[in-house]
């Protein structure tokens, strides 16, 4: 009949076909927004969520740790060399710090029942102070009472670290749950508006269309969600590494300065100690410097740190550089060798280069055994500056070798370290050489000990014509 089609058996006027056509595609637009509407308040509350709670956990947590490990720190400066009225003002401020962020961390509160309570971690810190305060005002008079006090102090405050360490866990997996969230919900989004577009197809060309412009748009806005809560994830990491890395890196001047400090007072209290005076207020200002310096390990994440190069002999370099590593060794116990060969130029910013042997010397010290000394080497072979420090620790075993130099990797399962620390000193010196163009080398033997090399290019000296022996390897563990 004209005007009409036959569709298995049944009649359809074009009329009505269009009406269909019509109510179909507005019903499918109707069902397509509401979809995309439940679908992508749901993405935004669990964003909301990992915002509001979850990476702040994270994030206040990383704060609570670092805290802790600043009191710490100067915990065990008043337990080494005894207080003083700038240790014990050091303590009291870094115990005031502790105790903003255990507000903080009460404000936020920790909704898993199964975690360390905010409460419980503010009696731990104030059980820790109302016992090692009052200690260190009896130093003098009872010096046994103050150490009982000091070690338990320790005690309170490893458990107050591990608290914060379980509630940094806690935050990281919550995170990551509600990142994984957000991508099942994508996923589900997508799912379903792909099985929305499939019924849209006897409908026509303009339902899908209007199905693929909605599919496009709810990716879009998906992918923005997800990057803005992973870009927030980073950013919290990005603070959390930087403030350890300053925590750890500042123990080494100091190191010094105690060390300094310790030799002024063994001499003539009515003497005026003129030289070493001078050195602690040099080491201070480089500490202070150090502060702002470390900013460049933050940025080579995403692009060379900044670098105040010059160009330096490698003999007057090397010459002060050794008179620093045996003050360090000294503080650690260990005797230091020293072997110091080599000629030419190098263009670099002295500090920094110097920073890195001495996380060397500094770890080297650290793992030697008692009466065993560290080996300081030098020499320029084939364009390069090798500056190799060797020891005769307990080694690292092969399968955790290629992996000493990432941030917060430690060989626990083997080694066994005299003091704490973060993990990251390998990790700065790594940077270090490389923002120079060198690198750093580690061979080691378990049971024989270390051998690690710091390469820098020398400044216009050819291969060919270099030809000073590197620095020996041989009865060192290499």
């Amino acid at each position: 009949m004209p005007g009409m089609r036959r569709l298995t058996g049944i009649r359809i006027q074009p009329e009505w076909a269009a009406v269909a056509a019509v109510a179909g595609l507005l019903a499918m637009l109707v069902l397509d927004s509401v979809v995309g509407l439940v679908l992508n308040q749901r993405v935004e509350t669990i964003i909301d969520q990992a915002l509001d709670y979850d990476v702040e956990l994270e994030d206040q947590a990383d704060d609570l740790r670092v805290a802790v490990l600043d009191v710490r720190h100067y915990h065990r400066n008043i337990a080494f060399a005894g207080p003083s009225r700038g240790a014990i003002a050091d303590l009291e401020r870094a115990y005031q710090w502790l105790h903003e962020q255990v507000e903080a961390l009460e404000r936020l509160g920790v909704r898993d029942p199964g975690a360390p309570q905010p409460d419980h971690i503010r009696e731990l810190a104030e059980r820790y102070y109302a016992e090692f305060r009052p200690a260190v005002d009896r130093y003098d008079d009872d010096r046994e009472a103050f150490t009982s006090a000091s070690d338990r102090g320790l005690v309170r405050l490893a458990e107050l670290d591990r608290a914060a360490e379980v509630i940094d866990k806690l935050g990281e997996e919550r995170a990551a749950a509600a990142l994984e969230s957000v991508e099942q919900a994508t996923t589900t989004a997508r799912l379903v508006l792909f099985a929305v577009l499939g019924g849209l197809v006897p409908i026509g060309a303009l339902l899908a269309y209007s199905a693929v412009r909605m599919v496009g748009e709810l990716r879009r806005l998906s992918a923005q969600q997800q990057a803005a809560a992973e870009a927030l994830a980073r950013a919290a990491q990005a603070k959390s590494d930087f403030l350890a890395d300053v925590s750890h890196e500042l123990r080494t001047p100091l190191t010094v300065l105690r060390g300094n400090a310790e030799v002024g007072l063994e001499l003539d209290r009515q003497c005026a100690h003129t030289e070493i005076l001078e050195e602690i207020v040099k080491e201070s200002a480089r500490t202070s410097r150090m502060v702002e310096d470390l900013l460049f390990l933050a940025r080579s994440d995403s692009a060379a740190p900044p670098l105040e190069l010059e160009t330096v002999g490698v003999a007057p370099f090397l010459a002060e550089l050794a008179a620093r590593a045996e003050i360090l060794a000294r503080e650690r116990g260990a005797s230091l060798e020293v072997t110091l060969n080599g000629n030419g130029q190098v263009r670099i910013e002295p500090t920094r280069i110097e920073q890195a042997v001495l996380v060397l010397v500094d770890n080297a010290a650290k793992y030697s055994p008692d009466g065993e000394s560290v080996a300081l080497t030098s020499a320029t072979s084939r364009g390069e500056l090798c500056i190799a420090v060797a020891d005769r620790g307990p080694g690292i075993p092969a399968a955790d070798l290629p992996r000493i130099f990432e941030r917060f990797y430690r060989v626990d399962k083997a080694r066994a370290r005299k003091e704490g620390g973060a993990g990251l000193g390998l990790a700065i010196a790594k940077t270090i050489a490389e923002t120079h163009g060198g690198r750093i080398e580690a061979a080691s033997r378990v049971g024989e000990g270390t051998h690690m090399s710091l390469y820098i290019p020398l400044v216009g000296t050819s291969q060919s014509a270099e030809r000073t022996l590197e620095p020996s390897t041989e009865g060192r563990g290499s």
